[in-house]
């Protein structure tokens, strides 16, 4: 009966790994990580760095933010926040597999012109 049992489990096993690609190794992504700040050198906190239109991160009190699992090769970024200029690329160099990027980004203040 057991080996009936541990057949069974061997063959649905089998079955489930052919369902679909598995998940790339841990090496095949990157991390693409840093401070979001002003102008002057202010961190600006609670802004959204996005990553290939998809992987998305809000940055603390410090600015700080962190993206795990990009996918490597050629990528994009976008950076937002209330009261500043959106900023984004899609030409950043591009991530090798397991490299933790440490990208940095500025945003300026939008300033409204008197009439």
């Amino acid at each position: 009966m057991r080996a009936l049992r541990r057949l069974a489990a061997a063959a649905a096993f089998g079955a489930l790994a052919g369902c679909g690609p598995g998940i790339p190794p841990a090496g095949d992504y990157a991390v693409v990580a840093g401070r979001v700040l002003d102008s002057g050198g202010l961190p600006i906190a609670g802004a959204v760095v996005t990553v290939d239109g998809v992987r998305t991160a809000t940055t603390d009190a410090d600015g700080n933010y962190s993206i795990p699992i990009v996918p490597t090769g050629p990528w994009s970024y976008a950076a937002s926040a209330g009261g500043y200029a959106s900023v984004g690329s899609d030409q950043p160099a591009p991530l090798s597999p397991g490299e933790k990027r440490s990208f940095p980004i500025t945003l300026n203040p939008i300033t409204l012109k008197k009439r």
